[in-house]
């Protein structure tokens, strides 16, 4: 681990919940002191700083429970002993604590040589820190009976002086730290199930999640209700579109009354037509006829495409300081669909991951978009509630606006979908099981944008949506990162004079 940290990097990973992943081979002093730095930048991000002994503690168990994991492994590997038989168990268990604390360069010689690290992770969630401490090796069925012993033990427990004094076996030395732990994440009003700890092939995964406090999210959900009911400078979704967007929605609707009702929109025509005649349908000679370009595109397809149109029409309210946004939206959209289409073969949800992926910023654009006197309004309304005002610089600028753009989007009526995605585009593991596919697509088409922007690393990136899309190394990541690119420019290239013809065609 570095011994010195970058203040707005960790700033930056807090407010647009980033994964914050350092590696530590071995533990030192250094590495405390920075960690307890961390965890104040986090704190004081959140407004908790008031949590900061306790949980400074509950990191430095976990890291320390983490490190005793891995040198466990290598004492019973340099002594021949198999830590899944019990009579090599409690052999080796009789001078583990001692004798690595007498020898600790020898053995952190051995970690190092073995490559067995610790990875410490903090990743803020709409609502909730949550710190993780993963190490190199598996529990065995006895270790983790013994975790499960301490940790219902723990439960009759009411003060540190009822552990302390309990009679605790300390030949596991995770086991008095954990009962530890659970009085102090009682301290600041958590439960045991605030603490979870997850055995797999290749490592352990300790966790503690921290809800941000009550008042401090009443705080968010106030200026973002105000935001969307009352502030006048709220672009408004094109009432046009919005009925189409109905209308091809009911199955009984007639394709001559949807011809009918783009046609009578000189900018609906143009957007309909651009579309038929893109690249993506790769049609040889122009389209020039709304009919021919519905039943080209399908009502399914055009449905979907109706958001997206609905959306830069919002935009092309404030083109000129938010054309990289829609830049990044519209590739995030092309990523998204090759993802669901060629790497999933998910063909039944491109039309919904394209969508929500033009979408997915919805939040941070309208924030973006806001005028100076909205931006006064809302200061007004913080003071007269007495929302402090750094809450209300984070939230202006982009900490909050998955939840912001969700909120928006459920004003709308947005199908459940879309909101999702929206909502958590950087948080994909809480998404619903019946929207996880199209949500996975969305959040990995943004981190390969990110990635490219170098805003993010591939070890910041959601283990487990990788693992969806068959990466498990930063050369597989790469490597889809460089395909996605390359189709979307090639898609670009091929589209953009036939786009330009078709919008002037349109026009006259």
């Amino acid at each position: 681990m570095a011994t010195q940290i970058n203040i707005a990097d960790i700033q930056r990973a807090a407010q647009n919940s980033v994964p914050l992943i350092f590696r530590l081979a071995v533990l030192i002093p250094e590495s405390f002191t920075l960690l307890d730095r961390i965890c104040e930048i986090y704190l004081q991000e959140l407004g908790q700083e008031k949590i900061l002994e306790p949980l400074s503690y509950c990191v430095k168990e976990l890291i320390s429970n983490a490190q005793k994991a891995n040198a466990k492994r290598v004492y019973f590997e340099e002594r021949g002993l198999d830590l899944t038989r019990q009579e090599d168990y409690a052999r080796g268990m009789e001078g583990f604590l001692r004798e690595t604390s007498e020898n600790l360069p020898h053995f952190y010689e051995l970690l190092r040589a073995r490559r067995m690290s610790i990875e410490v992770t903090f990743h803020t969630t709409g609502e909730t820190l949550r710190i993780s401490v993963r190490n190199s090796a598996r529990l065995t069925p006895t270790e983790q009976v013994r975790i499960q012993e301490r940790i219902a033990r723990a439960r009759s427990f009411h003060s540190f002086f009822e552990v302390l004094e309990s009679a605790v076996d300390q030949t596991e030395g995770a086991g008095l730290g954990i009962m530890m732990l659970l009085q102090f994440l009682k301290r600041i009003g958590l439960g045991e199930d605030a603490f979870s700890i997850d055995s797999f092939d290749g490592g352990t995964v300790s966790s503690i999640r921290i809800p941000i406090a009550e008042i401090h999210l009443e705080q968010v959900r106030i200026l973002a209700d105000v935001l969307v009911r009352d502030i006048d400078a709220l672009p408004h979704f094109p009432e046009a579109t919005q009925e189409l967007i109905q209308l091809t929605a009911e199955p009984e609707a007639s394709l001559g009354a949807i011809v009918s009702r783009i046609s009578s929109s000189p900018t609906l025509t143009a957007d309909v037509l651009k579309q038929a005649n893109s690249a993506y349908y790769g049609r040889p000679s122009r389209v020039d006829n709304v009919l021919t370009a519905v039943k080209m595109i399908g009502l399914r397809s055009l449905h979907h495409l109706l958001y997206s149109i609905g959306f830069q029409r919002i935009l092309a309210q404030h083109r000129s300081r938010l054309t990289a946004l829609w830049e990044h939206s519209r590739r995030a959209a092309a990523y998204a669909m090759v993802l669901a289409r060629d790497v999933l073969r998910r063909k039944d949800i491109v039309d919904d991951v394209y969508a929500a992926a033009i979408l997915h910023d919805l939040g941070h654009i309208v924030v973006t978009s806001l005028h100076p006197a909205t931006q006064v309004k809302m200061r007004r309304f913080s003071m007269e509630k007495n929302i402090p005002s750094r809450i209300l610089e984070r939230f202006s600028f982009g900490m909050h606006h998955a939840d912001i753009g969700a909120l928006i989007a459920q004003r709308w009526n947005f199908p459940d979908y879309l909101i999702e995605s929206i909502k958590f585009h950087h948080d994909p593991l809480f998404a619903s099981a019946r929207y996880r596919h199209v949500v996975y697509c969305v959040y990995l088409a943004n981190a390969v944008c990110d990635l490219e922007r170098g805003m993010i690393t591939y070890v910041q990136m959601e283990r487990p949506v990788l693992a969806e899309f068959g990466i498990n190394s930063r050369g597989q990541l790469l490597d889809l990162a460089q395909m996605l690119r390359k189709q979307f420019e090639a898609g670009t290239e091929d589209g953009a004079s036939r786009e330009e013809e078709t919008l002037v065609h349109a026009a006259t």
